[in-house]
Formats: C-alpha cells, sequence, structure tokens
C-alpha cells in the first residue's frame, strides 16, 4: 500500500534581495504512514514552512518529488492536489456566515445544494459548532474561527491535511484545549496530518513523530519520546527540551567526566557528551550507580507540582534539575547535591562547543 505522503530529495532555493541566494531545503526525504500525525518542528528559517508549502503545491522544488498515495504530485498546481491547509491567519470570508465559509470551495466546485449542506454540516459537528452556521465570522471567538478555517479544509474530504502553526494566535488555555481536539479529530478522520509548529511542547503533545529541522535538513525524525529522550545530535537535544550538556571522553569501555566520574558504555573511544536532562536528576542517591553533583544553591522556583533549581558546580557550571517532591528546599546559596542515575545519562557523539 502506498504512503499517504512521500518527499524525495526535495531541495528548494531561493534568491536573496542582496543577489545571493538561501538554500531552503537541502535534500529532505520523509515519508508518512497511514494516519498518522507528523510535526515539522524547528526554530525560524529551518525549512519547515517551505516543506510544508510545497507538499501543498504553494511553492515549486529545484529538484526531487512529492508523491501522495503513490502518485507524483511534484508538476500538480495546487488547486489539483488532494490536500489541503489550515494557515496561521485563517482567512476566512468576513462577509459570508460559517455555513458558506465552510461549505464555499465545495460551491465552486459545483457540487450541489443538498450535499454541500449535508457537508458542511458534519464539518460543523466535527469541530463542535453545530447551530451556528449561519453566525458571521465577526461574532466569533478566535477558538472559533480557528475550527472555521479547520471545518473548511475537510470539508473537500482531502487526503492529507497540512496545518501551518494555526494555534499560535490562540491563548495558552485554549491552545491547549484546541490541541487536544486537533488530536482527536485526526483520529477519527483516520487521515494524515502534517503540523508546523516551532512550539516544543505543542510538538510532544500531539504528534505521533517529529522531524527537528535545522538549516533545511532534518536533524532527527522519530517518536516525541525518542527523540527527547535519545536525541542523536546536539541541536535536537539542545532544541527539545532543556539540556544539561557535559563533556566526557570514551576509553576502555568507560565514559569519563573531567572530575574522574565515570559509568560504562559501548561507544568507540574519543570525545562525546554526556546528556543529562533536568528531571533525572533527583536528592537522593539511588539504589544502583549514579553520577553526583555537588555544589550551591543559586536558583529555585517552585511551580506548584515540581522545584526548577539551579545549581552552580565547580567542575560543570550551572546544572539545572526539575525536583518532583512536595518538601522544601535549602535557601539559595546553601550546599546541595544532586544524584543522577545510569539509567537517565545519555551519550551524542558530538563534543558541545
Amino acid at each position: 500500500m502506498a504512503a499517504p505522503l512521500e518527499i524525495i530529495n526535495a531541495c528548494k532555493v531561493f534568491r536573496t534581495p542582496e543577489g545571493g541566494t538561501m538554500t531552503a531545503l537541502d535534500g529532505v526525504s520523509l515519508k508518512l504512514a497511514s494516519a498518522e500525525f507528523v510535526t515539522l518542528l524547528g526554530p525560524s528559517g529551518c525549512g519547515k514552512t517551505t516543506l510544508l508549502r510545497t507538499i501543498s503545491g504553494f511553492e515549486t522544488l529545484d529538484d526531487g518529488d512529492v508523491l501522495i498515495d503513490g502518485a507524483a504530485v511534484t508538476q500538480l498546481p495546487a488547486h489539483r492536489r488532494p490536500v489541503n491547509t489550515v494557515f496561521q491567519r485563517y482567512a476566512l470570508f468576513g462577509h459570508m456566515s460559517v455555513a458558506r465559509n465552510v461549505g464555499y470551495a465545495l460551491e465552486i466546485a459545483g457540487r450541489e445544494r443538498r450535499e454541500i449542506d449535508s457537508r458542511v454540516g458534519e464539518m460543523l459537528d466535527l469541530v463542535g459548532l453545530s447551530g451556528m452556521g449561519q453566525r458571521r465570522i465577526s461574532q466569533l471567538s478566535g477558538g472559533q474561527q480557528q475550527r472555521v478555517a479547520l471545518a473548511r479544509a475537510l470539508a473537500g474530504k482531502p487526503k492529507l491535511l497540512l496545518l501551518d502553526e494555526p494555534l499560535s494566535a490562540l491563548d495558552k488555555n485554549l491552545r491547549q484545549k484546541m490541541q487536544q481536539e486537533l488530536k482527536a479529530i485526526q483520529r477519527e478522520l483516520g487521515i494524515g496530518f502534517v503540523f508546523v509548529t516551532h512550539d516544543q511542547e505543542e510538538a510532544l503533545t500531539m504528534s505521533d513523530r517529529i522531524a527537528v529541522l535545522a538549516h533545511g535538513r532534518i536533524q532527527q525524525i522519530g517518536a516525541p519520546s525518542m527523540l527527547y529522550q535519545s536525541p542523536a545530535n546536539l541541536f535536537t537535544a539542545e532544541f527539545l527540551g532543556e539540556s544539561n550538556l557535559l563533556p566526557v571522553t570514551l576509553e576502555g569501555g568507560h565514559a569519563r567526566l573531567s572530575d574522574g566520574q565515570g559509568f560504562a558504555c559501548a561507544h568507540a573511544p574519543g570525545r562525546a557528551t554526556l546528556l543529562l536532562r533536568p528531571e533525572a536528576l533527583a536528592l537522593t542517591a539511588p539504589e544502583g550507580p549514579a553520577l553526583r553533583f555537588s555544589g550551591t544553591l543559586r536558583e529555585t522556583y517552585y511551580t506548584g507540582k515540581d522545584h526548577q533549581i539551579a545549581l552552580e558546580t565547580p567542575g560543570f557550571g550551572m546544572i539545572r534539575a526539575l525536583l518532583r517532591t512536595g518538601g522544601t528546599l535549602p535557601e539559595p546559596g546553601s550546599p546541595l547535591t544532586l544524584h543522577a542515575p545510569a539509567t537517565g545519562l545519555h551519550l551524542i557523539d558530538e563534543v558541545a562547543p
């Protein structure tokens, strides 16, 4: 069975106003599984929106191919591709009712009125706007407008839905609610979603897989837990979540820190970087092997369910930890020791600058 979407060696170069060039996509390849929610994640300028636009047909590739359900669409214009896009700015028609906005593309396609009305009703039910079909767009909240844009994009039964940071204009609480609703809608429809965001938490929450992009290339792609716990390089480690990155020397089947502490590893001799996520550190020593970091407590923030702290150490600088504890911590300036069990250690085969 053909993949819902396959991108093969996509390349795109733009001319800059100064007369130079900028490589937006540099040999990007990606394949979606059936009914998969894949997020393109990365900083501004990494190529994620350009990649989305080449799938939709709003940008043409300089090289490479785009296949949908096994059929090449690289040369097809946007209106002939079986995809739809929900944009950051919803681009709704203010002079039309909600129902007409949702059904407009079906009207243009010459569908019968009975079919249009039926499909519009289905889509408004799906996005939780039943009974609001006759309202004007100006009468809706931001979240409701987002739902109208989503219903409109789905009305034509696309094989693939593309979403370009559609939740970025919403406040935090509504954004979190819409994340859950989007994921539920995707599961109900059973079609592929390709979602663009620069928000790490949003990507981790919603995705089946995340493709982390930088400099026009996919740095790593995989399940959110895999990317977070086992990043393949320093960029992914630093971009996804907060990281403590410590230099280590690899020799004789062990990784050694600069203070002499070590742990067993199967890496070849050389130098590497140890990744310690803040939540991997604890105040109490575990039963098994662990690393110890002693220093002076400099910062502590209580978030209601945990303590975020910064420990200044003599050999490793500032180490940040997320402590799941209901108790109180010493005052800043007090000595403190943190423990990192072997299960929380991850080596990256790159040397941190």
